[in-house]
């Protein structure tokens, strides 16, 4: 069966209503439930971006090492040394990084990293501790580290793709003697490989405290040696007030729409069609809630996305309402009737649309970047929403009123105009 005949016949939407309403509540309760959930759990029931909660910044100079080629492997190896960071008693500190962008090319190439405080760390833990603790595990990204392998009292220093010059040898073979002479041992018969790339000593008995440091003391600087240097700190007071302006420019835009929409068609189109917006936007809200996933400025900015492109779909359907309305066809159709009817009419051009849009943001959701997708998943979730509302919460809640007011009793004058006319 054609999908165009499938979409002629009646299954009456609107008299549904309630099933479509009810979906959206599940979606929302389930949000509630999950928050409440990493509210215990994680100690934030919503994943605030730094954007709206106050964190740190730190720029991390890479160089000519940071190339298309390695920028992937770099955000890795940063991500995971600061969200692995931890105290002097092995206790980690949860820093989570937020977005880390490439900044500047070839001499001027670094990595701009966001990070927000942990839950339970104020500022002064920060500033005194936790950023200090990060710029100097940092430092190893701009290190070789050399592989280290022990066969008793037999060393062997392998240094990939890195052959040492002589002053670099002699430079490692000191720093060696001196930690082993720290520990209590001594460090001898040292040899360098033909290739520079291959260090092999013996010490004269095996000592853990001289192996868990003898990585740190054969590590050598990079000849593009970089630095991690503290950036900006974004304080919670203009977070706070990123947020107010985001809900206010949210708020004004909506206000905006009920009154284009009720000037254009009705006051009940323009109601009915802020109700959907305000459902784009606690569906929206829900995926973010349900997903942990980061809530930033990209959010808000997808927001406001989906609000224009709902609006665009509402309109469509209310267009199409009001022309039958006015057709000699349904000059005595219910209200029901009429929504039902033009529901069908554009319901292709809805899903048509909703398609195209899809496939577009689901690409850029796929193969984009960590700050693309951040904003993309939310357009996703909007687009789906949207398409929904368009369909089923706007047409419906414009028909109940409509038909609540054909039903609404009659006023006493009303009744008593009928009667005169009767007795005429």
């Amino acid at each position: 069966m054609k999908i165009s005949n499938l979409l002629e016949k009646d299954f009456k939407l609107i008299e549904k209503k309630k099933i479509w309403f009810i979906i959206p509540a599940c979606i929302f309760a389930l949000a509630i439930v999950m928050m409440i959930i990493f509210g215990f759990t994680l100690g934030e029931p919503l994943n605030l971006g730094m954007d709206f909660q106050g964190g740190y910044t730190i720029n991390a100079t890479l160089k000519t090492k940071l190339t298309d080629a390695t920028y992937d492997y770099y955000v890795k190896e940063v991500t995971d040394i600061i969200e692995n960071l931890t105290d002097e008693d092995g206790n980690s500190y949860n820093v989570k990084v937020s977005s880390i962008q490439r900044q500047g090319n070839g001499s001027d190439a670094s990595l701009y990293i966001k990070y927000k405080a942990p839950s339970g760390i104020d500022d002064s833990k920060m500033n005194d501790e936790v950023n200090p603790a990060i710029e100097t595990a940092l430092q190893q990204v701009f290190k070789i580290v050399p592989a280290i392998s022990e066969n008793g009292i037999a060393y062997t220093v392998t240094y990939t793709d890195f052959p040492l010059n002589e002053t670099l040898y002699n430079s490692k073979v000191e720093g060696i003697k001196n930690l082993a002479a720290e520990n209590g041992i001594t460090a001898t018969d040292f040899a360098l490989s033909n290739d520079g790339k291959t260090i092999t000593f013996n010490v004269s008995e095996a000592n853990a405290a001289f192996k868990s440091g003898l990585e740190s003391a054969s590590m050598v600087d990079d000849y593009y040696s970089g630095q991690a240097a503290k950036g900006t700190s974004v304080s919670a007071t203009i977070s706070g007030e990123l947020l107010t302006d985001a809900i206010l420019a949210i708020c004004l835009s909506i206000v905006l729409m009920l009154v284009y929409i009720a000037f254009r068609f009705e006051v009940s189109s323009g109601i009915s069609a802020v109700v959907a917006l305000l459902h784009d936007i606690l569906i929206m809200f829900s995926f973010m809630a349900i997903f942990h996933i980061e809530i930033s400025s990209s959010f808000i900015a997808a927001l406001i996305t989906i609000l224009g492109y709902s609006i665009n779909n509402t309109i469509i359907v209310f267009d199409r309402i009001r022309e039958n309305k006015k057709s000699v066809y349904h000059k005595t159709s219910t209200a029901t009737f009429i929504a039902n009817q033009s529901i069908r009419e554009t319901l292709v051009r809805s899903i048509n649309t909703s398609i195209t849009t899809l496939l577009t943001i689901g690409m850029v959701a796929i193969i984009g970047v960590a700050s693309i997708r951040i904003f993309a998943l939310p357009i996703i979730a909007g687009l789906l929403a949207g398409t929904y509302s368009s369909i089923f919460i706007s047409p419906s809640i414009w028909a109940m009123w409509k038909d609540r007011k054909l039903k609404a009793p009659k006023s006493e004058k009303e009744n008593k105009g009928e009667k005169k006319a009767v007795v005429a």
